[in-house]
């Protein structure tokens, strides 16, 4: 069966993989004839750390907005628009580990913007922006600045930021020289840079033309979204992959538990890192069409967690169907809306999403169900009969996160 050999295919990769603002300036772009102090300046100026927002209630009953920085952006525009990594605006999972404190709330489509004034010194908090546009499976975003920290509406026009200028990334060539910016937040809390150069590129399934800009540079976690930059100083990648062994994930250090015990998690609590280093670029040519809709105002066909009427997520678990037991390593896959699983070919193309269950049997897809759509999904893992079921129709009344408990049966 067709299903039967993608499952195969994503075991056999998978299972043998580890588990695991200041002055508004100019022209980002180095000019030839402007001191280079000036134009590097120009450029981290740009660079920002984003962050989740929280609406926490305190004893006397006031309400308090708190804040972090776990990622990393770019701002692209003089009027506040910012590129970077879906998973650094992707709050899904913190808003439910905050869920369980009545005090906590997490707003799911906002984040906080800090800007670095002085190199030597963390970035500072300074705006609140919200996602306009998001590409779940490119792991690319683009967020707007819409208010100070009071709450109170920016004219966008009034800005004036600092930014960074668009690239061709279809013009990069190996060996050509990167410079990279971004906040790692393992060994320091200040903006970090790196040099490296383009050592290849890569390839993906559904991707038309490079999907991956590789480079020798080592970038920790953190700079997720941050900026790549080709010798004229233009934005041509956004640090995105990481490999931890021979494993490709999102490399990240987030403040996802209350570490210290004092019932919040906040800036108090304890990074927690996920290992392994960036080694790939999303070539920044993947976005532009987002950010061309972003810049008109509108966000057709966008994925961004946008509250209601968002697109819909599934979280569950897949379990032995005579034992209840977890199944470690099962795989959960999405077809394109609209496509049978008789109309499956194994290409694939075809394939909206495909993720595996944890150690604990869980599995947690991408906002990625269009409301009014149907899709067809299927799972299965090694050792079980998969199950395919079409006609998944996502309508207005199904919730934002649909919770399930998936089965299989030995073959």
């Amino acid at each position: 069966m067709r299903l039967a050999r993608l499952l195969s295919a994503c075991l056999a990769v998978w299972l043998g993989a580890a588990m695991l603002p200041g002055p508004a300036l100019a022209t980002p772009a180095a000019q030839r004839d402007e001191p280079r102090r000036d134009a590097r300046r120009a450029e981290w100026r740009a660079v920002v750390q984003l962050g989740p927002v929280a609406l926490v209630t305190n004893k006397r009953g006031k309400q308090e907005l708190r804040f972090f920085g776990w990622g990393s952006g770019t701002v692209i525009s003089r009027d506040g628009l910012i590129l970077t990594n879906y998973h650094v605006v992707d709050v899904s999972r913190l808003a439910r580990e905050a869920a369980r404190e009545r005090n906590v709330k997490v707003l799911e489509g906002k984040m906080v913007v800090l800007f670095t004034r002085q190199t030597d010194q963390p970035p500072v908090a300074t705006y609140i922006a919200d996602v306009v546009d998001a590409l779940p499976k490119l792991d690319l975003a683009v967020l707007r600045i819409t208010s100070d920290l009071t709450g109170k509406e920016v004219d966008p026009s009034t800005l004036n930021l600092p930014f960074i200028e668009l690239g061709d990334s279809d013009q990069v060539e190996i060996e050509d020289a990167l410079r990279i910016y971004g906040y790692p937040s393992i060994g320091g809390s200040t903006i970090t840079f790196t040099r490296g150069s383009v050592s290849g590129f890569d390839s993906e399934p559904g991707v038309r033309g490079r999907a991956w800009i590789k480079t020798d540079a080592t970038i920790s976690g953190g700079n997720s979204g941050g900026a790549a930059l080709n010798d004229a100083g233009q934005l041509v990648g956004v640090p995105t992959q990481a490999s931890v062994s021979s494993a490709r994930q999102a490399t990240d250090c987030r403040r996802i538990q209350d570490t210290n015990g004092d019932g919040e998690i906040d800036e108090n609590d304890t990074c927690i890192p996920i290992g392994g280093f960036i080694n790939a670029l999303r070539p920044v040519n993947l976005a532009k069409d987002m950010i061309a809709r972003a810049a008109r105002g509108g966000a057709a066909g966008s994925d961004a967690p946008r509250g209601d009427k968002g697109n819909v997520q599934i979280v569950g678990r897949i379990v032995d169907a005579d034992t209840g037991k977890p199944i470690v390593g099962a795989v959960f896959v999405i077809l394109k809306a609209g496509l049978s699983w008789d109309d499956f070919s194994g290409d694939e193309a075809d394939v909206l999403e495909a993720v595996r269950t944890d150690r604990r049997g869980r599995f947690e897809t991408s906002p990625i169900f269009e409301r009014g759509k149907t899709y067809s999904v299927g799972w299965g893992a090694k050792g079980y009969r998969e199950v395919t079921h079409d006609n998944l129709e996502v309508t207005d009344d199904t919730p934002d996160v649909v919770e399930a408990t998936l089965k299989l049966q030995r073959r």
